[in-house]
């Protein structure tokens, strides 16, 4: 029941803030700048192949971005959990890195990059990277008191602290970590698509062509797929997480 609950209550909510939308739109209280969902619904029937093939390589350099984010971050958890004094210089270089501004950066790495895959990448990968580390190394550096004193009574070495018990006890954090990465990296690539680096294709592509061109419905409906495809990273983040604890297991 609680399970139908949390179904039905949001697709409520979603049903009757697009009844108002159209509402409103029809009896003119938008700006002409705001499309109705009847008209981003017209645009997405007349446009779906046009969308696919700017959405395709945005999702592939998100999707590569996201790993590379990945093996870096919890890479230099390791690190800090083997070397705990480094702790503090690992959280400065990431502090660093996120406050990027990833819009302002992108027209750098297309000088040294050019357009393409690579500069679509390397955004998804930095705007995804920053809560995975978070994530990893909070879980890795946080563990029970009590299980940490056991572990110290029977004189674990380094080695058998962090993998038997920082790791596990990571789970959690560096879970929600991924799972807000998902979305970052969704819109790390569309970044770098807006601010022109990726060349002839892409969402972001798209979305500024559609702004730019006055393309009202279009543009909107840019928008509506990328709040789609963030959404659906994050979910399809968390199941394949939740089917991979389940399988393994952790302690």
């Amino acid at each position: 029941m609680k399970r139908l609950r949390d179904l039905v209550l949001p697709a409520v909510v979603f049903v009757v803030a697009i009844a108002v939308w159209q509402s409103a739109h029809s009896a003119g209280s938008l700006p002409r700048s705001v499309a109705s969902p009847a008209q981003i619904y017209s645009e997405l029937l007349d446009r779906h192949e046009l969308l696919w093939f700017h959405s395709r390589p945005t999702l592939i350099s998100s999707l590569w971005g996201f790993l590379a984010a990945a093996a870096a971050a919890f890479g230099l958890a390791l690190i800090v959990a083997f070397a705990p004094k480094m702790g503090r210089s690992v959280y400065a270089a990431a502090v660093v890195v996120a406050s990027v501004p990833l819009i302002a950066l992108t027209p750098i790495l297309v000088l040294w990059l050019e357009r393409g895959s690579a500069v679509r990448i390397t955004i998804a990968a930095i705007a995804s990277f920053f809560p995975m580390l978070i994530g990893a190394i909070e879980g890795l550096t946080h563990v029970s008191k009590d299980r940490a004193e056991l572990f110290e009574l029977l004189s674990a070495s380094r080695w058998q602290r962090v993998m038997r018990l920082q790791m596990p006890s990571a789970v959690p954090l560096a879970v929600a970590g991924l799972r807000a990465a998902g979305a970052g990296a969704i819109l790390g690539a569309i970044i770098a698509e807006w601010s022109g680096g990726s060349g002839a294709r892409g969402l972001g592509t798209l979305m500024s062509t559609a702004l730019f061109g006055f393309n009202v419905p279009l543009t909107w409906l840019t928008i509506a797929v990328t709040v789609v495809l963030s959404i659906g990273a994050y979910f399809v983040v968390s199941l394949i997480t939740s089917v991979a604890i389940r399988r393994f297991g952790h302690v």
